[in-house]
């Protein structure tokens, strides 16, 4: 009898630090010193959330942030019954950074009422790239772009296809902003290298990882060459409220050229 309520406080101790986790907000502040982004007198701050799922986002975590220039909201902002009042919620807090809001769409996304989540971005000033690009030109008169795919799981052209029609050789710093990693994958080389930065989401860190093995990869930062490639660990959770060896998370990431970081 004591070894079995020793073995039932164990499990109910490890589910509350495991809710626990998947509630604790990680921001991540990164500063890239990228030596092919086109300015050398100021940098671009990017806000990147991930797979909110079925959470709210904390108020605390983004009082912390300051100078935003975008916010990229990398799909998966909810899923089957979340409530669209508590996404528009989501959406007014995140209006709170004074930063345009740029959406792609996750899988999740569409087990709502797409039509309805469309409307209600709208509403709120928040654009849909889904299959397309936002062109911005700098205070200093260089122009980047930033680039969102459709999710996988609704394409209705091939990536590669919407890939070559948009993209703008003129524009010499790309973002390119998908929900799903694999959506990268689908480009043929030559794409990829007129692609400079990779946000990401969607898988995780696998959630629940059990002595460093779960479903999907570790997320995290990777560089191939000059490029960044960013798959994010997500903000919430989905089937289980609960995390394992992964990280609840979100990013603040500066650009600059690396003339201007050494200034």
């Amino acid at each position: 009898m004591f070894i079995l309520i020793i073995l039932v406080a164990t499990c109910l101790l490890l589910l509350w630090y495991m809710y626990n986790l998947a509630h604790k907000d990680r921001l991540e502040i990164v500063t890239i010193a990228d030596e092919n982004f086109p300015s050398s007198s100021e940098s671009l701050n990017i806000f990147f959330i991930s797979d909110v799922h079925k959470r709210l986002i904390n108020h605390a975590t983004l009082h912390t942030l300051e100078d935003v220039d975008m916010t990229i909201i990398g799909g998966d902002l909810c899923e089957k019954d979340v409530p669209l009042g508590q996404v528009e919620e989501n959406i007014k807090r995140l209006k709170k950074l004074k930063a345009p809001i740029y959406f792609v769409w996750g899988n999740n996304d569409y087990e709502v009422n797409p039509y309805k989540l469309k409307d209600l971005l709208s509403k709120h000033n928040v654009s849909v790239l889904a299959d397309s690009t936002e062109r911005f030109i700098l205070c200093s008169g260089e122009r980047i772009q930033l680039v969102g795919l459709q999710s996988l799981y609704f394409r209705e052209i091939l990536t590669s296809e919407y890939f070559n029609q948009f993209w703008l050789p003129e524009f010499t710093y790309t973002i390119l902003a998908n929900h799903e990693p694999e959506s990268y994958d689908l480009l043929n080389k030559e794409q990829k290298e007129r692609v400079n930065l990779v946000l990401s989401g969607h898988t995780h860190g696998g959630q629940i990882r059990i002595f460093g093995f779960g479903l999907r990869s570790k997320g995290g930062w990777k560089k191939f060459g000059n490029k960044r490639f960013l798959v994010s660990e997500g903000y919430g959770t989905t089937t289980l409220p609960l995390r394992l060896g992964t990280k609840a998370e979100c990013h603040f990431i500066k650009i600059t050229n690396l003339k201007y970081k050494k200034q």
